[in-house]
């Protein structure tokens, strides 16, 4: 009796603890006791263009050889750190290591530490002395995210300027059943070159408007599967199912212990 009980005990701890439950896997329920809430108010800045960075930048006025100068107007030709193609109609340049862009017959100009619009900004004053009337549309090109999880991983393209962490994940195909979104990390670069790390639960509704509701530019999502992922079980059927067969089986190894303690007894 007590090994029959003992491998019921079992049974029923495995089945509990390898249920997939709603409160696992489900967006915007009420917060972890256990975790912090997150601040309720916080207005993320803008990206700061970095090192290593790709600018589109592209001149937008009415003289055509002004247009085709600072335009870099040509099949694919590549002037200092000015790249085209037509095929696309960029125009990008490389922010260098010390934080400057190499702008046709300006010479460097500093963005590094600025927003596209203050780099915007900043061209146009440059440009005042070469054209009269003109207008400088600037965009970030390496506008990217990257997700690693246990199930999938890739790099995919943010498509507005500031885009939130749900939005991300439904560009990615969201993540799978067996992710722990309690315990998501975003390792993000700073402005100062070093990479720092933010963990929190992507389940909590508090999420919204803090500072890991929106993502930046080159940030990796990274989201690690539950702990014994291979006993993991995501269906009610399922799990009656093993929990069917598992107690079966038990009963049997019991039934064959209880006869080889029978048959090694002595006869009377």
């Amino acid at each position: 009796m007590k090994y029959r009980n003992l491998i019921l005990s079992i049974v029923v701890v495995a089945f509990f603890s390898s249920c997939v439950t709603p409160r696992r896997t489900r967006y915007l329920q009420e917060p972890d006791r256990s975790i912090a809430s997150y601040p309720e108010v916080y207005t993320p800045a803008d990206y700061q263009i970095q090192k290593s960075d790709e600018l589109y930048i592209r001149v937008i006025t009415l003289d055509p050889e002004s247009r085709k100068i600072f335009n870099a107007d040509g099949a694919g030709t590549t002037t200092g750190n000015v790249r085209t193609s037509n095929s696309k109609g960029l125009y990008t340049y490389t922010v260098y290591d010390d934080g400057t862009i190499d702008f046709p017959y300006i010479g460097a100009i500093e963005v590094a530490g600025l927003t596209t619009r203050e780099a915007k900004e900043a061209i146009e004053k440059k440009l005042v002395e070469y054209v009269i009337d003109c207008s400088v549309e600037v965009r970030l090109v390496n506008s990217y995210f990257n997700l690693v999880a246990h199930d999938k991983a890739g790099r995919f393209q943010i498509t507005k300027e500031k885009m939130t962490i749900f939005e991300a994940l439904a560009v990615a195909g969201d993540l799978g059943q067996y992710a722990d979104r309690k315990k998501v990390k975003i390792l993000r670069q700073n402005q100062d070159g070093t990479t720092s790390i933010r963990e929190f639960d992507l389940r909590s509704k508090t999420i919204i408007g803090s500072e890991y509701y929106y993502i930046q530019p080159n940030d990796i999502i990274y989201v690690k599967a539950f702990g014994g992922q291979y006993f993991r079980i995501n269906s009610f059927l399922t799990a009656l199912g093993v929990t069917t067969t598992t107690i079966s089986f038990g009963l049997l190894i019991w039934q064959v212990v209880n006869l080889c303690i029978n048959a090694a007894k002595p006869a009377k």
